[in-house]
């Protein structure tokens, strides 16, 4: 072989080894710049990054997607890492069909898993969602109405620690306030919480301990004997549009006296508020088959049967709703193992006392109006 053929072929092969060099340096530069770029760009680029870099946990972002229809009111962004899971996804929905199947959602998970702090108008889910219900009454094209709420769910798949969820929490009421603005529903924009504050699951407290707080009614009325000696679970806030009492019976035996291990005892009976319009078709759990009469289009009306009872009254001016059931060990549990007396007319006698004192006692509370009560039966 020719000097010229091997300089010529030691060239190519050099120039083969620059190229590939090259290939696997621009994939590296590439993968930073993209990322850099999806986390400024995301979400219309309002998510803040200090939080945004605290809930993706160190995962490369991989794609991202946002829509808005005002003349709907729906808003959507999802921010995606390299392996397609969710690092932070905002869902707003002023009315329509989507709505409504994320208000039965929310009403068939157990509302509220954790209440949120500093007066914020919502609530976390059990799948870690954060709910935010700010009033929209401008918003949308549809006709206005003094007490129209938008509702904004922000969720992301790597938040659990305090640290994360403190600062999921910040990127909902930041994303919440920037939805409100795009679809022009005025007032002021919710605040943001203190620094370090993440929602909170409630308080247990022996059942004595209970009176006096929002819970005061399980304290007051007469329970289940299994439930003389319990704990109350706590999770009402001050400008939450969901709450939740619960009598559970005392702790199974084995229990850490000290109350290391939370798990409670078997739920007994359960009162929650409802503030706003929820839908005419939602169910909570453990509440039995027929929906709460609640909603756009339901009459607001008191209700009783031998699973739950139904207080209605107003409070500033909007509707506002509260239930007694009781308590459930399973979805699907059968007749015999329901807590509570045995016979129907027992039943409805006792939800009608929780609810009855629940009710005006929030009634109380609240600064609220037109309480309506169900019928003694």
């Amino acid at each position: 072989m020719g000097n010229w053929a091997w300089r010529h072929r030691r060239w190519l092969w050099g120039s083969g080894c620059v190229l590939v060099v090259l290939v696997i340096a621009g994939f590296s530069v590439r993968a930073p710049v993209k990322d850099w770029w999806l986390a400024r760009e995301a979400c219309g680029g309002k998510l803040p990054r200090g939080d945004l870099d605290t809930v993706r946990t160190g995962e490369r972002l991989g794609t991202e997607r946002e829509s808005f229809d005002k003349d709907l009111g729906q808003y959507r962004c999802v921010l995606k890492n390299d392996e397609g899971k969710v690092v932070v996804a905002v869902d707003a929905y002023l009315g329509g069909a989507d709505r409504a199947d994320e208000m039965r959602s929310i009403g068939s998970s157990y509302a509220p898993h954790a209440v949120l702090p500093g007066g914020l108008p919502g609530f976390e889910a059990e799948n870690s969602r954060v709910y935010l219900m700010p009033e929209c009454p401008r918003g949308g094209t549809g006709p206005a109405r003094e007490h129209r709420r938008l509702l904004v769910g922000t969720w992301t798949y790597f938040a659990k620690s305090r640290e994360e969820k403190a600062a999921m929490l910040r990127l909902a009421v930041r994303m919440t306030n920037e939805v409100t603005g795009k679809l022009g529903c005025g007032g002021q924009p919710l605040p943001a919480p203190e620094d370090g504050a993440v929602p909170d699951t409630g308080r247990y407290v022996p059942r004595a301990e209970a009176k006096g707080t929002a819970c005061n009614a399980l304290a007051t009325t007469r329970v289940p004997a299994e439930g003389r000696d319990g704990e109350v679970r706590i999770a009402v806030a001050d400008g939450g549009v969901v709450g939740r009492c619960t009598l559970h019976a005392p702790k199974p035996a084995g229990e850490d006296a000290d109350g290391s291990s939370r798990r409670p005892g078997n739920p007994l009976v359960e009162l929650t508020s409802w503030r706003g319009d929820w839908g005419r078709d939602m169910r909570e759990m453990g509440s039995g088959p027929a929906p709460l009469p609640m909603g756009e289009g339901a009459v607001w009306k008191p209700a009783l049967t031998e699973d739950r009872a139904w207080a209605v009254a107003k409070c500033g001016g909007e509707n506002a709703g509260f239930a007694a059931h009781w308590g459930y060990t399973s979805l699907y549990r059968d007749a015999e193992e329901e807590s509570g007396p045995s016979t129907a007319a027992e039943r409805r006698v006792l939800l009608r006392e929780y609810v009855a004192a629940f009710a005006k006692d929030q009634v109380r509370r609240g600064n609220c109006t037109g309480l309506q009560l169900p019928a003694k039966p």
